[in-house]
């Protein structure tokens, strides 16, 4: 499996790798399908506290970079289902955005909606990898193991105090006993 896993990421990388770039590139892509609703950002960030070079572009960029960055880290099999899970936060928004298949008609349609069931694929791809343990458990299973592992030392542990403290309580009878004995020789 791990032959198929090595040969399979970068595969399934490469067209986010791609489209982070080149949305990284040029973001004019991205804006110019909703001007409106990139216009309707841009007024949002000048209204708010953020830094006056903040604007959609600069988001739609850093988009992109991210994107291209967590495929280079998929490919190269470096935190896979961290890098897979932003890639499909960074990747699944813009690939649906980009879609306007209610203006198209003929072979433009065909063409398109064979293209969004190819990003489909490649997002059901990221999926999977998103939960691909890769023979390693994942954080949850981890973190049930050590609360196991931990219950398992602490009751342990507390039957060795137990133990302990049964032995000290006879230790302790024993000695009250014979100091009782003693006292009771000596006066009587």
């Amino acid at each position: 499996m791990a032959l198929v896993r090595r040969i399979a990421r970068p595969l399934l990388a490469a067209p986010f790798i791609f489209e982070g770039v080149r949305t990284a590139l040029h973001p004019e892509r991205e804006i110019d399908v909703y001007p409106q609703a990139f216009d309707a950002v841009d007024s949002a960030l000048s209204k708010s506290s953020a830094p006056g070079f903040v604007d959609t572009r600069t988001v739609v960029r850093a988009a992109g970079a991210v994107a291209a960055g967590a495929g280079v880290l998929y490919a190269t099999n470096r935190a896979p289902r961290a890098a897979a899970a932003a890639l499909l936060v960074t990747t699944s928004v813009g690939w649906a955005g980009r879609k306007r298949v209610w203006e198209l008609r003929g072979e433009e349609l065909v063409a398109e909606v064979q293209s969004i069931l190819t990003d489909a694929g490649l997002l059901g791809g990221v999926l999977l990898a998103v939960v691909d343990h890769d023979g390693r458990p994942s954080l949850g299973y981890r973190a049930n193991k050590f609360v196991e592992r931990s219950q398992k030392k602490a009751a342990q542990k507390q039957r060795e105090l137990e133990k302990k403290a049964g032995k000290l309580e006879k230790k302790a009878k024993g000695a009250a006993d014979s100091a009782q004995k003693q006292l009771s020789s000596q006066l009587g």
